[in-house]
């Protein structure tokens, strides 16, 4: 497959500089630059770097004017080179069809268009919408809604009562819905709290492999509009995430925490039960938010406890010196003691 540099500019709402004509073979990245391919460059150091190579072309800021390669000029080169990806690597098409391998109960509702592959169960009273995809080995439990033009893949895992919205892709292993961790501590050990609640996830929402999402206690477990949650997330009963919040591998969030619009996590991120994050909040990696703790929008935090970003990087420095004040106050002892050692051999009286 080859493309125009003139055809990739029209597929993207760009600006072609150069050879119009010149073909474009392929899309790599910054990292592995390829005779005949073209890739994205945001900053000027990249930009020099890679025009000493052999690459074909580049996409670039419009603010870019001159350069000894072929350009494409857009507002967004990353999100120009995503959509270069999706052209020069379709997505597989899943034909539709229901295999004759599947458990489908009699009572479920299946839409238009579906594609159901072998050894999938679809419990009684659960509802498929229209073109959604649900790969072998899923198990949609009963009572479970899943909109139109959602894609489940192998080994996902809905439980009971469950909803989940138009467009979301759910990748393999997950689990959503299993009871949250509730129990009441007695003499006699620890007695299960049920949990008769649900999760429910909102639209366009993307949810890596082997993530877990616990159903609530009373209510519902609740993930908006526009989340895209990495692998290996743990999100416990009654959390609220708000819409396009962007939450990275290994993250926990404990028992009914509320997360706000647009937040951005870090991977690691641990945050205790009643937690309350504001809009546009950035937790850097590997931060620790305690049980209460209320971050206001708009706020950079990092560390253990997190905290604003300047404070925590004073601290840090503060630290970082008390490290080097505690290495001249050894050897500041061993002077002294080098001093009093002198001082007592050559028999001159300590003032002590």
């Amino acid at each position: 497959m080859s493309k125009t540099l003139q055809e990739l500019a029209s597929h993207v709402g760009g600006n072609a500089v150069g050879n119009l004509s010149m073909p474009i073979f392929g899309i790599t990245n910054i990292e592995t630059p390829k005779e005949g391919f073209i890739t994205f460059v945001q900053e000027n150091k990249y930009l020099k770097k890679l025009e000493t190579t052999n690459i074909a072309a580049l996409i670039v800021p419009k603010t870019v004017t001159q350069s000894p390669k072929a350009l494409i000029q857009v507002d967004h080169p990353k999100l120009a080179w995503a959509k270069l990806l999706y052209l020069f690597f379709p997505a597989q098409v899943y034909q539709p069809g229901i295999s004759s391998q599947a458990s489908i109960s009699k009572t479920a509702t299946i839409g238009k268009n579906v594609t159901i592959e072998p050894f999938v169960t679809i419990c009684d009273n659960a509802d498929i919408g229209d073109e959604t995809i649900i790969r072998s080995h899923a198990f949609i439990g009963e009572n479970v809604k899943i909109g139109r033009q959602s894609f489940i893949h192998p080994n996902v895992v809905i439980y009971f009562g469950c909803i989940i919205g138009n467009h979301t892709i759910i990748h393999a292993g997950t689990v959503i819905g299993a009871d949250g961790f509730g129990y009441v501590a007695t003499p006699k050990g620890h007695e299960k709290v049920p949990q008769v609640g649900n999760v429910i996830i909102e639209d366009h929402v993307e949810i890596g492999a082997s993530v877990t999402i616990d159903r609530a206690t009373i209510g519902s477990t609740h993930i908006s509009s526009g989340c895209k949650i990495d692998n290996l997330v743990q999100i416990a009963h009654n959390v609220f995430i708000g819409n396009h919040t962007v939450i990275s591998a290994q993250t926990g969030i404990s028992g009914s925490s509320k997360i706000g619009n647009f937040v951005t996590m870090g991977g690691k991120v641990g945050v205790g039960d009643h937690v309350e994050i504001g809009d546009f909040v950035m937790v850097g990696a590997g931060s620790g938010l305690p049980t209460g703790k209320k971050i206001p929008p708009k706020q950079i935090v990092f560390g253990e406890p997190a905290r604003p970003y300047q404070e925590a990087r004073r601290q840090i420095g503060a630290q970082l010196k008390s490290a080097e004040m505690y290495d001249e106050l050894k050897r500041l002892k061993k002077k002294v003691a080098s001093l009093e050692a002198q001082i007592s051999k050559e028999g001159i009286p300590s003032k002590d």
